[in-house]
């Protein structure tokens, strides 16, 4: 990104509003069946226990895009205050998965163990 405007702008069309899409529902369900011990493979199951209550997916979406909007904002605020040591954050992404205090990388039953 060249500007503070263009990251901003990026941030909200292809992470915070990209959630709007109920379509994204159906690929996270049909990822984690494919890839069941994958990385976050547990939101499948989940979602589609939602759904099977009745939830609307549109409802669902909406919570996402909250939830995306408050990961932007808290990572966002972390780096610049109190600031990354020596703004050491080029390609800090690849080391994020390792980083889960399971353990487990973010995969099926890692959330429980952070209780």
């Amino acid at each position: 990104m060249s500007t503070r405007e263009d990251l901003l702008a990026h941030l909200w069309s292809e992470v915070i509003n990209l959630q709007l899409n109920p379509e994204g529902l159906a690929q996270v369900i049909a990822y984690s069946r494919q890839r069941p011990d994958d990385p976050f493979a547990d939101s499948g199951p989940a979602l589609e226990r939602l759904l099977a209550l009745g939830a609307d997916p549109g409802d669902i979406c909406l919570l996402m895009r909250n939830t995306a909007y408050e990961a932007v904002f808290s990572t966002l605020y972390a780096i610049g205050d109190p600031g990354v040591d020596g703004n050491d954050v080029f390609m800090l992404h690849e080391d994020l998965l390792s980083a889960d205090p399971s353990g487990m990388e973010g995969r099926p039953g890692s959330a429980s163990r952070l209780g």
